[in-house]
């Protein structure tokens, strides 16, 4: 009886709250504003990013000098660079095509090689400019590796093995695959995600608590016959309800703007089935549920709206921290009880297709609901208190 009590009390109490932050529809448009811009704007960082990326293999060379080194055309050209022979001075090329990349070969470069001594070329770049700094450093590379080869055919015509004037060879091998490249290009993404929980529930936490404080309406709610803990657990759900919703939206609209990038065209996989959705949303549930009892206490302390927002904005400030650390593989395991960053790192290892192990979720789950019981029950204290709603 004292059960079905309780759960109709609670009903009505979330009912009120909900229809409430319904009806504000100004606080409830902005709360879920970052949610629905997020996604795109993140979206439209990466595609510039993808388009830089792949601009700086297509974009030409201007090739100063092409005549005096032949050898060298032929194996820019093998590599896939464009080349434009340019007869002018580097200089004037540079301003007469901001971001361009510029390669000199001096008239006396043949000379010098068949003297066998050392040419110099020169490579002219703005470095200040991301896709001139990326094309001039690929260029590098090509011309060291083609230098590499005329110093081994040196070798072998003084009849000495090439291998012998190199003491050492290092070899990279790229062991991240997919999975990395896609943790790498997508890592931003469960920052958007916590962050879109974070703002979503704030505005219906601020005025369910500390906005009744200043409207002098919360007195009359504690005189219904409704115990104080039932009032702020109605108002914890409903916070908590609107900051996940904001959070899930952020989620599916990012993987629905990401569909549309050529991702595939720098390495990166990214085709999220309905498995792995539920099992990230999953995953933010029981944040959601700690935020939303936070945000109830921090804002039930607020003696007028405004007092209340300046709380808040500082606690929307906490996924930021995400930016300064986060758990990697060599974190201590009980590290991962720690709430946001324990699901910073689930989500980015989901993202970059590895398992998550299920003790590491359990102890995030437990961080988080541990938590919330223990703001609860503070907050349901502090709303019985006479003195406090008072203020006395």
């Amino acid at each position: 009886m004292r059960l079905e009590k309780f759960a109709g009390n609670l009903w009505i109490v979330i009912s009120k709250e909900v229809t409430d932050a319904l009806r504000d529809r100004r606080s409830m448009m902005a709360g879920l504003l970052f949610a629905l811009l997020g996604p795109f704007v993140l979206a439209a960082v990466l595609k510039a990013m993808i388009a830089s990326e792949l601009d700086a293999g297509v974009r030409p060379l201007q090739l100063v000098g092409a005549a005096h080194a032949p050898g060298l055309v032929r194996h820019l050209e093998a590599a896939g660079v464009t080349l434009q022979a340019s007869s002018g001075k580097p200089g004037e090329l540079l301003a007469a095509t901001p971001g361009a990349v510029v390669l000199e070969v001096p008239a006396q470069a043949p000379r010098q090689l068949a003297q066998g001594r050392e040419a110099t070329l020169a490579l002219w770049a703005d470095m200040s400019d991301d896709d001139a700094r990326r094309q001039a450093q690929r260029v590098q590379a090509l011309v060291a590796g083609y230098g590499a080869q005329l110093s081994g055919q040196r070798l072998l015509g003084a009849g000495v093995t090439p291998g012998h004037a190199n003491a050492l060879h290092l070899q990279l091998r790229d062991m991240g695959g997919q999975g990395g490249r896609a943790a790498l290009v997508l890592g931003a993404l469960p920052l958007f995600w916590l962050l879109g929980l974070v703002v979503g529930g704030s505005h219906v936490a601020l005025d369910a608590t500390g906005g009744e404080r200043e409207r002098r309406s919360l007195e009359a709610l504690l005189a219904q016959p409704v115990a104080p803990g039932t009032l702020f657990i109605g108002k914890w759900l409903t916070a908590s309800l609107f900051g996940y919703v904001s959070c899930a939206a952020a989620l599916l609209l990012s993987v629905k703007a990401l569909e549309r990038l050529p991702l595939h065209e720098v390495g990166v996989a990214f085709a999220p089935d309905a498995a792995l959705l539920a099992q990230m949303l999953l995953i933010l549930l029981p944040l959601a549920l700690l935020v939303g009892a936070l945000q109830c206490v921090v804002a039930l302390h607020a003696r007028t709206h405004k007092e209340g927002q300046i709380y808040l904005n500082l606690l929307q400030m906490a996924p930021m921290a995400l930016m300064m650390h986060e758990l990697g593989t060599g974190s201590p395991t009980a590290s991962h009880l720690l709430p946001m960053f324990s699901q910073h790192a689930h989500l980015g290892a989901l993202l970059a297709g590895q398992a998550v192990a299920p003790q590491l979720l359990a102890l995030s789950v437990a961080g988080c609901l541990g938590g919330a019981a223990l703001l609860i029950a503070f907050g349901s204290r502090r709303l019985g208190s006479e003195r406090f709603v008072f203020g006395l």
